[in-house]
């Protein structure tokens, strides 16, 4: 079976990569046909028109599409998550510099976020204008973090803070060149960015969520609908792919897959230090395991439709359940998990958050070990009680 996906050139389209280098494509008797694209709204539109069959995708992209909140991408549906965490927030040096004159920047976002709001109030005694920060999409899990990181310390994240959309791979020639004055984009940009002393990392998605959500596989609904058996293929070669890449024992062939310039194209130092975890500096926390990280939670969904809520893109009126349920598909999940072997969760939502310690998950045939599942400022995200699968 032929079909074509399409990637952003980031660390998290991992399993994407590593399913086409090491044969798990052909394995699963998929004849693949991988798309580079510069930025999501190449692929939301490519995936509208039919020009490619699924893709490495934001998570809020298709519920955003769906709601009439941007162009149309056509019914997408999301078998399988792409793993959790890895991206950055860099600031440029001069903000950096600017919010070390308050003080030492905490290493809580609390703290980092009421040393910014000060600057902001600088900034307005003095006339200068906003701070400008750049995410890679409107309807983006990075937006969503940096507003509520902002609005943390009491600041209006529409009013006091600009926001403008870029490519990942632009941010750090925006920042050199004073454009803007931080981003938030996925690994490895801000890290390249980092060591070309074009700014420095502030903090990675750990330290906003331990285990936070962040790109799934979109498949044109048709295209599934035509295609079951492939799509299944899919979701497993994908899986496979996680389960060569979360073995440490791979770590430095995993980052010579990446650095390939075909691939994500960026040194192979900044790479790696991307993909190491979130207690060294620059590191970003990347799970690809998928026994943890490639579940598509339709917990995760109702969270991300929340935050449209929240900040005044969507309206409360609608049934939260049936859009999550029309996009993420943890039917087809199990269908592709079931065969490799891997234990297969028992309920399709959770608490996200409310875990600070290693916990177990309920599965059969047996629980699965999770780490920490805990956001910064204590919060828990609880659905409705859902019954057992």
């Amino acid at each position: 079976m032929k079909l074509t996906l399409a990637y952003n050139p980031l660390n998290d389209a991992a399993l994407i990569l590593i399913a086409e280098a090491l044969g798990f494509y052909d394995s699963e008797g998929l004849d693949v046909t991988l798309s580079r694209e510069a930025n999501w709204s190449n692929i939301r539109d490519k995936l509208a028109y039919g020009l490619i069959d699924a893709a490495h995708i934001l998570a809020p992209m298709p519920f955003a599409a769906a709601l009439g909140q941007g162009p149309s991408m056509g019914r997408i549906i999301a078998p399988m998550a792409l793993g959790a965490n890895g991206n950055s927030v860099l600031v440029s040096s001069e903000l950096k510099q600017r919010l070390e004159q308050e003080g030492a920047v905490p290493k809580t976002l609390l703290g980092s976020a009421r040393l910014l709001a000060r600057e902001v109030e600088r900034r307005r005694y003095a006339g200068a204008g906003r701070l400008v920060f750049a995410v890679p999409f409107t309807f983006s899990p990075h937006h969503f973090m940096l507003r509520h990181w902002v609005a943390a310390a009491g600041l209006d994240p529409e009013r006091q803070i600009q926001w403008v959309v870029a490519p990942p791979s632009r941010m750090a020639d925006m920042v050199k060149d004073g454009v803007i004055d931080g981003f938030c984009s996925g690994a490895p940009w801000p890290q390249t960015a980092q060591r070309n002393g074009q700014g420095e990392i502030l903090f990675s998605d750990p330290d906003f969520w331990t285990l936070k959500p962040e790109k799934i596989l979109g498949v044109r609904a048709d295209w599934a609908d035509s295609h079951p058996e492939a799509t299944i293929a899919l979701t497993r070669a994908l899986l496979r792919a996680g389960l060569w890449a979360s073995d440490a024992g791979h770590h430095d062939d995993l980052v010579r897959i990446l650095a390939r310039k075909t691939y994500v194209g960026a040194t192979a130092e900044a790479i790696e230090l991307a993909l190491l975890p979130q207690e060294t500096p620059g590191g970003t926390g990347l799970c690809l395991d998928p026994r943890i990280a490639t579940f598509p939670w339709i917990s995760h969904a109702k969270w991300f439709l929340g935050q449209m809520v929240r900040w005044g893109w969507l309206s409360p009126d609608h049934d939260f359940d049936q859009l999550a349920r029309r996009v993420y598909r943890p039917d087809l999940w199990r269908q592709a998990a079931g065969g490799l072997g891997l234990n297969l969760p028992l309920f399709d939502e959770k608490d996200e958050g409310g875990h600070p310690h290693d916990w177990l998950l309920p599965a059969s045939p047996a629980d699965i070990a999770m780490p920490p599942d805990q956001m910064f400022d204590g919060g828990i995200f609880r659905c409705a009680a859902s019954s057992k699968i």
